[in-house]
């Protein structure tokens, strides 16, 4: 009996942890304003942040993504550019983010760069799992999330 009792407490236990280690990994889009800059960050219980933004620079909109990992803070270098490979829902696209204080920046500036930004951004917000990878340094993360579409709604109206 006390053996069955012991099997059933590591049971709950290993269930529970499981289900923490899967609350972590679930990511929730928070949308937000600060400085003249409309943004929708997807965060994750680890800290992770990716996310859109549009901002005002002389008299224009420029839309962009931005990126903070934990892990950036060793793998890095401040000023250097970064390849992203990101997929959503099997499709894959690349682009090039430059390093600013252990983030990672990308602004639309030209024609090509808002079609591919105007285009991930309407991929990420009809799908619910996103995945990136930087080759470069290594990392590559995989994110869950259920309310992109309703946190991205609107936000690139002035930039895209």
């Amino acid at each position: 009996m006390a053996a069955m009792r012991a099997s059933i407490l590591a049971l709950c236990l290993t269930l529970l942890a499981a289900s923490s280690a899967n609350a972590q990994q679930a990511a929730e889009w928070v949308r937000g304003s600060a400085k003249g800059i409309d943004y929708a960050n997807m965060q994750s219980g680890v800290a992770d942040l990716f996310g859109f933004f549009c901002r005002k620079v002389d008299n224009k909109f420029v839309g962009g993504m931005v990126m903070k990992m934990p892990v950036f803070h060793t793998l890095i270098r401040d000023e250097e550019s970064y390849s992203l490979n990101i997929v959503i829902d099997g499709a894959r696209d690349s682009v090039i983010f430059k390093a600013k204080d252990i983030e990672l920046w990308f602004e639309a500036n030209d024609l090509g760069q808002q079609l591919t930004l105007s285009r991930l951004y309407d991929a990420v917000k009809a799908s619910s799992r996103l995945q990136m990878g930087i080759a470069a340094i290594g990392w590559r993360n995989s994110y869950d999330y259920s309310n992109a579409a309703d946190s991205l709604e609107g936000l690139m109206e002035k930039c895209l």
